[in-house]
């Protein structure tokens, strides 16, 4: 969950539920002011936007017309609790549109709609446009985490929704676009070596040493 690799510019993932938002903000303003043309692209699910960091990022970044690319992957759950039980009025996209955020919502489960949508909306933010919104509905097929047996929804559901696995569709589409089965399933199984093989190196790891823990810490000092 807490990784980042500053290298390609990802900035950090976070356990805090729309932290993101605040980071992809930050990051876009250091940009502004250091006149780069870089986006921040933020991702985070349909509860966070009843947390503070959504209203409080959004409206910073459209006073200070920041280039920043907000994505919602609407998944239909905040962890086990649907939408529709928490949140009043028309959503995420209403919601960004009150604060002055241009929102587009597009099929989630579509990639190729999803990376055409992205490339348009990075361009008007580079284009010194301010901040854009983009909402992306699909469907959580598993639980929140490996403990979850989704009691909460009904079997059937679930199982409408894996026939639109955007994985599966996008095969379909590639398909039918000429690509060949076998250059999809090489793609397929040099991933799964790839995470196998991630696997076994973690596995085979030693337990860092305790300290490590304290290493990327800022020290404040000593309790007063």
């Amino acid at each position: 969950m807490h990784i980042a690799d500053f290298s390609v510019g990802m900035l950090g993932a976070n356990g805090v539920v729309g932290g993101g938002i605040g980071i992809a903000v930050g990051a876009a303003q250091a940009s502004m002011l250091l006149g780069r043309d870089h986006v921040s692209v933020c991702f985070f699910g349909d509860g966070a936007v009843n947390r503070g960091p959504f209203l409080e990022g959004l409206n910073w970044a459209r006073i200070y017309n920041l280039p920043v690319l907000f994505v919602c992957e609407d998944n239909g759950f905040a962890a086990f609790t649907r939408p529709s039980e928490t949140t009043g009025g028309a959503g995420a996209a209403a919601r960004a549109e009150a604060i002055g955020v241009p929102a587009t919502t597009i099929d989630g489960n579509d990639a190729i709609a999803v990376h055409d949508a992205a490339v348009a909306l990075v361009a008007q933010c580079r284009r010194g446009q301010g901040p854009v919104f983009l909402v992306a509905p699909t469907y959580r097929l598993d639980g929140h985490t490996i403990a979850d047996r989704t009691p909460y929804r009904a079997a059937e559901e679930v199982a409408a929704h894996r026939e639109r696995d955007p994985i599966v569709r996008l095969t379909r589409e590639l398909v039918e676009a000429g690509t060949s089965l076998a250059t999809l399933q090489r793609l397929e199984d040099d991933a799964r070596a790839e995470m196998e093989e991630a696997l076994a190196f973690a596995g085979s790891s030693p337990w860092p040493n305790a300290h490590a823990a304290l290493s990327d810490v800022q020290d404040y000092g000593a309790p007063v």
